[in-house]
C-alpha cells in the first residue's frame, strides 16, 4: 500500500486528518520494513550446530549441489522384560500352559541387545534434490530360556545373528520454503539384502541337545521385501533456537521368499533445540511409532515355540522421549564435521504380546560434509 492510499484510509477509519494519518506512516515506515524483510524466505543456516535433526532423525536436511557428506552412525538398543498389551509378562507365563493362565510357548526370551553400525553416503545432485545411500551392518543377540512343560528345569541359552542388513536408497527433495524453515521430502526404497534365514544352534534336541534352527524373526537381518519409505520433515531455525517435526512410514511391498511380510510402520517425530554457541547445541525429542503384525508365516519358524516367533506377537506401538546434543565444526581443521548423540527411553508402550518391551536406545553418529 503506498503513502496516498495509506492515508486516505486512515483518514476514513479514523477521521483522523490525511497530514497526521500522513505523519504516522512515516513514523511506523521503518517497522514495516523490518517486517517485510523477517517475513522474506531466507536459506536454512548450515553452519550452525542445530541445523540438522537430533542424530536419531534421518533424511531431515539437504545438500548443496555437487556437496557430498559421508557419515557412520551406530545404535545401540536394550530390551528387556515381556509385556502384553501395556501389562508386564513374566517369563513363567508365557511358557506356562493354557490350562495353566500361561501362554503355552514353549521358551520365553529374556532380554535382546541389538548393535547397528550404519554408512551413510549422501551427494546434493543440484541444490533441491539430493541422493542418499544407506547400508547397515547389524550384531544381535537374545537371551531365553526353553521350558520343556514337565518336571525339568528350564534350559537358558543365547542367541547371535549378524551380518549385513537391507540397504536403502533415497532421493530428497525441496518441497518448499517458509521464512525460517525449509520442507524436505523423501522417497527411498529398501532392497532385500540382509538374510532372513539365519540360524543358531538352541536346546530343542533330544535331553537338550543343541541342533541348529532359524532363529526367530526379530533376530533376522533384512524384512525380505522391497519396501517404500517415503518422509515428509519441517524444520526451522530462529536466533538461538530451532524445531522440527518429521512423519515418516516404511510399506512392504508384497511378500518375500518365506511366505511372509514384516506389519507395516509410521512414526511421527518432533524435536526442539537450543543453540548454545554456533558449535553446539541440545535437543529434546518425543517419537511416536506404531507397527503391524507379520503376514503370513515362515515354515521354519515354529510359531508355538516362542512370542518372537508368533507372528501375531509382532506389533504395538511406543512413544519415546529423547535427550541429544550435536557438535559441529564451522572452521580449523575439522571444518564441516559433526559429532552426535542422543538417549531415548519409552514412556509409554502398547504391544501385542507377550513381546519384549524396549528399555533403551543409544544413537551416536559422525558426519563429514565436503
Amino acid at each position: 500500500m503506498d503513502a496516498l492510499t495509506w492515508d486516505n484510509a486512515c483518514s476514513a477509519i479514523t477521521n483522523m486528518p490525511k497530514q497526521a494519518c500522513y505523519m504516522r506512516f512515516r513514523s511506523i515506515t521503518p517497522l514495516l520494513l523490518l517486517c517485510q524483510a523477517a517475513l522474506a524466505d531466507a536459506p536454512t543456516q548450515t553452519a550452525r550446530a542445530d541445523a540438522h535433526a537430533p542424530i536419531g532423525v534421518m533424511a531431515d536436511h539437504l545438500h548443496h549441489g555437487d556437496e557430498w557428506m559421508v557419515g557412520y552412525r551406530f545404535m545401540r538398543n536394550y530390551q528387556d522384560a515381556l509385556r502384553d498389551g501395556t501389562n508386564h509378562v513374566s517369563k513363567q507365563r508365557a511358557y506356562s500352559r493354557l490350562s495353566s493362565g500361561g501362554y503355552g510357548y514353549h521358551n520365553a526370551p529374556t532380554r535382546m541387545a541389538m548393535n547397528m553400525h550404519m554408512l551413510e553416503a549422501m551427494y546434493g545432485w543440484s541444490d533441491r534434490v539430493t541422493l542418499m545411500l544407506m547400508a547397515n551392518y547389524m550384531d544381535m543377540n537374545m537371551d531365553a530360556e526353553l521350558h520343556p512343560h514337565g518336571p525339568a528345569a528350564p534350559v537358558p541359552y543365547r542367541m547371535d545373528s549378524s551380518g549385513w542388513g537391507d540397504v536403502e536408497l533415497a532421493a530428497l527433495f525441496d518441497a518448499g520454503r517458509t521464512a525460517h524453515g525449509r520442507w524436505v521430502g523423501k522417497l527411498g526404497l529398501s532392497l532385500p539384502t540382509g538374510s532372513i534365514t539365519k540360524k543358531d544352534d538352541m536346546p530343542h534336541g533330544v535331553l537338550g541337545a543343541l541342533v541348529p534352527m532359524r532363529m526367530e524373526y526379530t533376530m533376522q537381518l533384512g524384512s525380505g521385501t522391497y519396501d517404500l519409505r517415503p518422509a515428509m520433515t519441517y524444520s526451522e531455525q530462529r536466533d538461538g533456537w530451532s524445531w522440527g517435526a518429521q512423519a515418516s512410514a516404511v510399506l512392504r511391498l508384497g511378500e518375500n521368499r518365506q511366505d511372509y511380510r514384516l506389519g507395516h510402520r509410521g512414526e511421527l517425530t518432533a524435536w526442539a533445540a537450543r543453540l548454545w554457541t554456533p558449535a553446539a547445541s541440545t535437543s529434546l525429542r518425543l517419537v511416536g511409532s506404531r507397527w503391524g503384525n507379520i503376514h503370513g508365516r515362515d515354515d521354519a519358524i515354529d510359531p508355538d515355540m516362542s512370542p518372537a516367533a508368533d507372528p501375531d506377537a509382532q506389533g504395538g506401538e511406543r512413544v519415546e522421549v529423547g535427550l541429544g546434543a550435536n557438535l559441529y565444526a564451522p572452521s580449523g581443521a575439522l571444518k564441516g564435521q559433526r559429532l552426535a548423540l542422543e538417549f531415548l527411553t519409552p514412556v509409554y508402550q502398547d504391544l501385542d504380546g507377550p513381546q519384549l518391551a524396549n528399555e533403551w536406545t543409544l544413537n551416536v553418529g559422525w558426519q563429514f560434509a565436503f
